[in-house]
């Protein structure tokens, strides 16, 4: 009977790491663990693998990404990459887990490789490749990893879940409960502002009449240009702040959604075509029956 050659043994999840490898002959699979001399363990970029790998490995350079989606188990990894490997083709592996940047170092061998021509992806091909010879601290610290993982992926699915069904249900409810809390939270800042105005006012016209003797009259008009440059000043600096801030927040939301892209393109790739189906029918009845349905 033919083995299926990717079947899971262990527990898979979808991470990013920083992930550099080299293609070496089958013969160096005999070494007990791969060497990766004068790397650092808290590595910055990958020129600056490029360089050190460069200097002990002359004949062939690591490939790497800075920031790679992959679907890792304790017996092996897939990922997305711009070689164009074999089945059969022996790998030396560097792993940096995101987590902590703890390296794990590895050999590994392919087990499949996908040409993916597509439009949303740098990389083109689709590699699968399970370890070897790996270092059973190694293995152990990338299972504990891997436990970390599952176990906050859990919560976070299950809260999404809660959520989704929540908004499913009672959209009304929900958005009207945002709509006022939104509310209360304007009228909360909007008080507090108007109390810290009323705080200083109140002080600044003690503080006049007391220092110069004046009258009411008098000493609201000085206490009004006393406080204009200091409004205007705020205006200034909230003008400086906000723009960069607004930029800030931008850029974090596209960066944040083009990983969550890219994490969603991975784990659609490296699904079956019955799978595939099976998602793409899941998800048309959903919407089909709460259109006909929930609403």
């Amino acid at each position: 009977m033919t083995k299926n050659k990717n079947r899971r043994t262990f527990f898979r999840i979808y991470d990013e790491v920083n992930l550099f490898y080299k293609k070496i002959d089958e013969k160096l699979l005999t070494e007990p663990q791969p060497v990766f001399d004068n790397i650092s363990n808290n590595l910055s970029s990958t020129t600056d693998v490029e360089k050190e790998s460069q200097k002990n490995l002359p004949a062939s350079q690591f490939k790497g990404n800075e920031t790679c989606n992959v679907n890792i188990s304790a017996g092996g990894m897939a990922f997305n990459c711009d070689d164009a490997l074999k089945e059969g083709d022996c790998l030396r592996i560097k792993i940096l887990l995101a987590s902590g940047m703890t390296p794990i170092a590895t050999y590994g061998k392919v087990v499949y490789c996908k040409n993916i021509q597509s439009n949303t992806s740098e990389c083109p091909y689709f590699v699968g490749a399970h370890f070897i010879n790996m270092k059973d601290e190694d293995r152990e610290m990338l299972n504990r990893h891997i436990d970390k993982k599952r176990l906050q992926s859990r919560w976070v699915n299950v809260l999404i879940l809660a959520v989704v069904i929540t908004v499913i249900t009672l959209p009304d409810v929900v958005f009207g409960l945002l709509l006022e809390l939104f509310h209360f939270l304007l009228e909360l800042f909007l008080h507090i502002l108007h109390l810290t105005f009323e705080f200083i006012e109140s002080n600044l016209d003690h503080l006049v009449e007391h220092l110069f003797e004046t009258d009411v009259h008098q000493t609201q008009v000085i206490v009004f240009y006393i406080i204009v440059p200091f409004v205007f000043y705020g205006l200034y600096r909230l003008g400086r702040v906000v723009p960069p801030f607004c930029r800030w927040c931008k850029e974090k939301q596209v960066t944040y959604w083009s990983r969550k892209k890219a994490n969603l393109l991975f784990y659609w790739q490296e699904q079956s075509s019955f799978n595939k189906f099976k998602l793409v029918v899941i998800g048309v009845t959903a919407i089909i029956g709460y259109i006909f349905f929930g609403m």
